[in-house]
């Protein structure tokens, strides 16, 4: 079946991804994968979509925006060629990478580059700042021929430049070793919840802005 790549961005308010979900529902969609984030206050979504048969870009654009004119988002659809994303040109095991210490330009950069120098591929990334804190948590695949020892020690290099601290895991320790929890805690700012009469058959007590209405 058709696969879509969605990502909409838009001031952060309660509601809006039983919005996007909704406009996906009404033609049909089924959610195959979401990730939702919220930046200062600037929600972002990105979803990978299955249908039934082809929708064009514009339909899909359309139909969040109506869905979601009160939130003004912004919308992009990248249409998923042959049913798989291009080839990343990386293999290997997950690892789970983190970084602590105090902020300073250029951190994310330099580290990115130590992956890309060793061929390593960041498949998901979280960093913030707390006034001069600085923390990353990153999933990357390390290639079959690489060491986890050899990120450890050039990460612990740069880390002794910026003066941070860095960690290596593989994924199956980091999820034995982490209690069950939410990875990425923002600071949302609070909104309005929508009415009664704005979320048909819902009790918007129980939506938390979170309701996944296609699934």
């Amino acid at each position: 079946m058709p696969k879509y790549i969605i990502s909409v961005t838009a001031a952060d308010r309660v509601g809006i991804v039983y919005s996007v979900t909704g406009a996906l529902l009404d033609l049909g969609g089924n959610i195959l994968e979401l990730s939702q984030t919220v930046m200062r206050g600037y929600f972002t979504i990105i979803l990978e979509v299955e249908f039934p048969a082809a929708k064009s870009t514009k339909l899909l654009v359309d139909a969040i925006l109506e869905h979601g004119r009160r939130f003004d988002p912004q919308v992009l659809v990248t249409e998923v060629r042959d049913g798989k994303p291009r080839a990343s040109g990386a293999d290997g095991e997950r690892f789970i990478l983190t970084v602590l210490g105090g902020d300073a330009q250029g951190i994310i950069h330099g580290i990115a580059g130590c992956m890309a120098a060793h061929g390593v591929n960041i498949t998901d990334l979280h960093a913030r700042t707390d006034g001069s804190r600085f923390s990353m948590v990153m999933e990357a695949l390390i290639p079959p021929d690489l060491t986890p020892g050899t990120i450890r020690a050039e990460l612990e290099r740069y880390g002794r430049e910026q003066g941070i601290e860095s960690f290596v895991q593989h994924e199956n320790i980091f999820l034995a070793t982490t209690e069950p929890g939410p990875v990425r805690v923002g600071l949302a700012s609070r909104a309005q919840p929508l009415s009664q009469a704005e979320i048909p058959g819902m009790d918007p007590a129980h939506d938390g802005g979170g309701g996944l209405a296609s699934n």
